[in-house]
């Protein structure tokens, strides 16, 4: 496979990856002032209703990939994989000419309420690298929730992600 091609389906790898839920969620928190150190691995539970809980899933998320564990990194998705748009076996086969996927996270927005749910903003610069040594790097944001009813499942009060809004820089 020519680098160019390899480049080209790493692209789309992480396009599938990271723009595959685009649900209208909340109003849009205006994201930090750029790709800052977020908070770091905190001893936040993952139901913690708290910015940096929310972050370290996307910490997880990449990390999850990076190990190839990508029915894990799947399941940080929303309604156990299903937000991120694609089957488990679409979302592993993304993957196939990848050889690593890094993020920095910018300063999480606040967290806002609608009808029993806790939303977060977290905004992100990714880089790819695909098999052959090609970079691309995106820019834009994860929006992860959680739900705060009266007798959610302990799944269903933990941070997942919602929905993504990343583009590719020029």
């Amino acid at each position: 496979m020519s680098a160019v091609r390899a480049l080209r389906a790493v692209v789309l790898a992480a396009l599938v990856l990271v723009c595959g839920c685009q649900r209208k969620g909340p109003p849009a928190s205006p994201p930090g002032a750029g790709p800052t150190q977020a908070p770091s691995d905190s001893a936040a539970p993952p139901d913690s209703d708290s910015v940096e809980s929310a972050a370290n899933v996307v910490r997880a998320y990449y990390r999850d990939i990076n190990q190839r564990g990508y029915e894990d990194a799947y399941r940080l998705w929303a309604s156990d994989g299903a937000a991120s748009g694609k089957s488990l076996d679409a979302f592993r086969d993304g993957f196939e000419n990848t050889a690593s996927v890094g993020v920095e996270l910018g300063t999480p927005g606040p967290i806002g309420a609608a009808a029993g749910s806790r939303y977060v903003e977290v905004p992100v610069r990714i880089t790819a690298v695909a098999t052959d040594g090609g970079r691309q790097t995106f820019s834009g944001s994860y929006t992860l929730r959680r739900s705060v009813v009266d007798g959610a499942t302990a799944e269903q009060r933990s941070w997942r992600i919602y929905s993504a809004k990343v583009r590719p820089d020029s």
